[in-house]
């Protein structure tokens, strides 16, 4: 068998096979942020309202019928 030639071995260069990096919109992620804190701030104010009704009220004054 005749001796096969050796090929050799370049270096690839990946960088023309990566796709093109395109700037991509921060839109998505600062409104998700808006949304949370929305979310958080209407939470806040449901469980304060709730705490508020919770707290006993003055209770009215209602005089006896004691006779002295």
């Amino acid at each position: 068998m005749p001796p096969s030639p050796t090929m050799q071995q370049t270096p690839v260069d990946t960088g023309h096979m990566l796709p093109r990096h395109e700037k991509k919109s921060a839109i998505g992620p600062v409104v998700g942020i808006i949304v949370i804190f929305l979310v958080m701030i209407f939470g806040a104010l449901y469980f304060w309202g709730a705490s508020q009704d919770r707290e006993p009220e003055q209770l009215p004054f209602i005089p006896g019928d004691s006779t002295q």
